[in-house]
């Protein structure tokens, strides 16, 4: 993240060549400069001798965030992973986009040396969204900037936390001017859960009626496998057939993998792997899927979009559970019902029902028992535990 410089080489009239370097000052403006040197180790000498010269003390923002959170290039992110620690791609894009849409915007030709708390704090709190919505006809008054959620604002509070932190840790500045801000009170919206009249209502008994109100067979059961299993979306959206545990009393599911948000294959959000055990109509309405699906090997997509490796989109998903919604007449009002609010149902619902320490693993939260560094229980294990509370699993839908 410190300053840079690009070699190249320059011919003169005679085809005669010498080395020249680009470089940054400190507004962020791209420079060059000649070296006076035909060989390129001696070249590369005058250059770091030149660079180091520059007080990196009066280096702007922008120019000191240039990589930061870029996957490829980011220097913090290779050593986040060096120390065993986890930071995903799709985690490090939205790192970037506060950089990119908040921080850069307004900070980026200011000094780092020159940022300042009270600054920062007053800035934070009046921001807007830097999407502007657009007028739906011509009639109407241009539409104004929303203000962020208090969650987004300490999104981008932490972001720029980390940045300032390691300009500290490399003693470009003094001290961490952000280190000690309080963050914004959690304003972020409950989810709303589902009654289990309106999963009856969503889920009928009536395998037809099931498929009228999902469009067809395969959404139908995805979202009867998403509301009974806990699953994140992006993990039933990664499930293939290898998956399944098969097992004589019933069977399971191995999680181990997610749809990311750019629609690539990953670990599951906690980076940990767990078991679920199926209710009996899951379990049914599955095996009906491996006979009628056009892609039934080990390792296809039960659930597929366009093609036996690409998953179903989060748009196709998002378009068929509003159509749900709608046809059996389910008011959504203010409850803020999304497609998340199955596994906060079968959260609620089941707590009652099951031990917390069962139900947590199955929804993939660190239990308060059990930690992955202490105990590392075999999936037959697990899935052996699961299997005497069956009747449980069946009656909560």
């Amino acid at each position: 993240m410190r300053q840079q410089y690009t070699l190249y080489k320059r011919f003169n009239d005679n085809k005669k060549f010498s080395w020249y370097f680009t470089y940054y000052n400190v507004d962020g403006k791209r420079l060059y400069k000649a070296t006076g040197k035909t060989k390129k180790y001696e070249a590369q000498q005058v250059a770091e001798d030149f660079i180091a010269s520059l007080s990196p003390q009066s280096m702007n923002l922008k120019r000191y965030t240039e990589n930061f959170f870029k996957w490829e290039s980011c220097p913090w992110i290779r050593r986040q992973h060096a120390k065993g620690k986890s930071f995903s791609e799709s985690v490090a894009r939205s790192r970037r986009s506060h950089l990119d849409n908040y921080i850069i915007p307004k900070f980026g030709n200011r000094k780092l040396e020159s940022l300042n708390r009270v600054e920062i704090e007053n800035w934070l709190i009046g921001l807007l969204n830097h999407k502007i919505p657009k007028a739906i006809s011509n009639k109407e008054a241009l539409p104004v900037q929303k203000p962020l959620s208090n969650q987004t604002k300490n999104h981008i509070l932490y972001t720029f936390r980390i940045i300032l932190k390691e300009a500290e840790r490399e003693r470009i500045i003094p001290f961490n001017c952000l280190a000690t801000v309080e963050s914004m009170a959690n304003s972020s919206k409950e989810r709303g859960v589902f009654t289990k009249v309106e999963l009856n209502l969503l889920f009928p008994e009536d395998i037809e009626k099931m498929i009228s109100i999902w469009g067809r067979k395969e959404y139908a059961y995805m979202f009867y496998i998403l509301a009974t299993t806990g699953l994140r979306s992006g993990e039933v959206r990664a499930l293939q057939w290898k998956h399944i545990i098969w097992n004589d009393q019933r069977n399971g599911l191995r999680i181990e993998r997610a749809v990311k948000d750019n629609d690539t294959f990953g670990t599951t959000k906690t980076g940990h792997s767990r078991v679920v055990l199926l209710t009996k109509k899951a379990d049914e309405y599955l095996q009906d899927w491996l006979k009628e699906s056009t892609f039934d090997q080990m390792n296809d997509l039960i659930f597929f979009g366009s093609e036996r490796t690409k998953s179903v989109t989060r748009k196709t998903m998002s378009r068929h559970f509003k159509q749900a919604l709608k046809r059996t007449g389910i008011e959504v009002g203010n409850r803020n019902l999304v497609i998340h609010s199955f596994r906060h149902t079968y959260n609620t619902l089941l707590r009652p029902l099951l031990p917390k320490d069962v139900l947590q693993s199955m929804t993939g939260h660190r239990t308060d028992s059990m930690t992955d560094r202490y105990d590392h229980p075999k999936i037959q294990d697990v899935f052996d535990q699961l299997l005497s509370f069956q009747h449980s699993l069946d009656s909560f839908v």
